[in-house]
């Protein structure tokens, strides 16, 4: 029974590596040492005509049969690759600011730019100026013959399109194929620290997708909301039919802040608010509402919704979620060359689109709860009260007007 117990494992209780492994039981640093004697030996077979495909087999050298013939072949000419076989030299070929020049111009075309660089070896231009013109005639537009680099021994392509991919990041080619923006969006931003219920707050404006009437007219209606970041719940909603102003915020404040109906029971005061320096968010009045809830306002930088996740979030989930089948969604794809609605599609009103939204917003608050945000013992139908202490010791005692 001990025996069989402790099979497959080594004195320390460490499972063994199979025996096809000699990496894992020796470790990465030990299997690169035995390198050079197993190249040494089936040097000396070859010498003596009696390598063959089982001896590259069998010395577990855990790399392909075409990279054990390439080391061979090197340390026949080389006693410095025959003592390390298979390490990198220290002069291969890299990316250097020039290329990235000359890849700018090309918008990241890697072929293209590796045919300028072995015309510019060919023609050996003076001066950098073309001495041909095809080579003139192949440059990019606005690049000057002066960009395209002389190289000495001008690269194969296959290890110019691997040095490409080795030096240069995603954004990097994303950017030089098509600009900055694209760039953009391989940025790697850090997350914000855990926080907890009603501490930050975010609020934004979404012109939603979908035709209502409106007295007659088709408007693309605008919902205004806040969304607390440490639960994911949306605790204030509005929704106007014309561009949002200061009266929807404040709308869609108070019914974040008050626990009781119709607002329902998610809410309460934050500490912060982030904005995104909407000019109805910071004008005097909702400043004013803000300084007597001594809720701190947060001015985000202009065209930065990555800090506020949380809310741009919420636009995109509402969107997949819930607009997308309604009727009168404006980026349903259609089939023929033009977008056109069913002649017999009837479309919602505001007050009915109103009123879906806010069900939509309390099964977005009571049902679908992210596991990551959920309270231990929380289950579907339960609702946390909010906690409004600080803002009613505050306010116990005084006289000043609400909102």
């Amino acid at each position: 029974m001990e025996a069989d117990e402790n099979e497959g494992h080594g004195v320390d209780e460490r499972p063994l590596a199979p025996p096809d492994d000699p990496a894992g039981v020796l470790g990465e640093e030990a299997s690169t040492a035995l390198r050079a004697p197993a190249v040494r030996r089936l040097l000396a077979l070859r010498t003596e005509r009696r390598l063959t495909r089982k001896h590259l087999a069998g010395e577990g050298l855990e790399v392909t049969e075409r990279t054990v013939w390439r080391w061979l072949a090197e340390a026949s000419r080389s006693l410095r690759d025959a003592i390390r076989p298979g390490e990198r030299s220290g002069d291969r070929f890299e990316i250097t600011g020039e290329i990235r020049v000359l890849l700018a111009y090309w918008h990241g075309n890697a072929i293209a730019v590796h045919r300028q660089l072995v015309a510019r070896a060919e023609t050996g231009g003076r001066d950098g100026q073309p001495t041909t013109t095809a080579e003139s005639t192949a440059l990019p537009a606005g690049a000057p013959p002066a960009v395209v680099p002389l190289l000495g021994p001008v690269p194969s392509l296959s290890t110019f399109l691997r040095a490409v991919r080795r030096d240069l990041t995603a954004g990097e080619w994303a950017g030089l194929a098509a600009g900055p923006d694209a760039a953009r969006a391989y940025d790697v931003f850090g997350k914000r620290a855990v926080s907890w219920r009603n501490q930050v707050w975010e609020a934004g404006h979404v012109q939603v997708p979908v035709l209502v009437v409106v007295d007659g007219d088709l408007v693309r209606p605008w919902v205004t909301w806040f969304i607390d970041c440490a639960t994911n719940a949306v605790t204030g909603v509005a929704v106007t039919p014309g561009d949002p102003s200061r009266e929807s915020v404040l709308v869609a404040l108070r019914s974040a802040v008050l626990c009781e109906e119709p607002y329902g029971l998610f809410g309460g005061v934050p500490e912060q608010v982030r904005v995104d320096r909407g000019k109805e968010f910071l004008s005097r009045t909702v400043t004013a509402a803000f300084d007597l809830l001594d809720v701190t306002v947060e001015d985000l930088p202009a065209y930065s919704p990555r800090l506020k996740g949380a809310v741009e979030g919420l636009n995109r989930a509402v969107e997949g979620m819930f607009l997308a089948a309604l009727p009168g969604y404006a980026r349903q794809p259609r089939p023929g060359k033009r977008a056109s609605r069913p002649k017999d599609e009837v479309l919602l009103g505001l007050e009915e689109f109103t009123t879906q939204l806010l069900a939509w917003t309390l099964w977005w608050n009571t049902e679908h709860c992210p596991a990551l945000l959920r309270p231990a013992g929380w289950r579907p139908g339960v609702i946390l009260r909010p906690r409004l202490v600080r803002f009613a010791v505050r306010h116990a005692h005084s006289d000043e007007p609400s909102f």
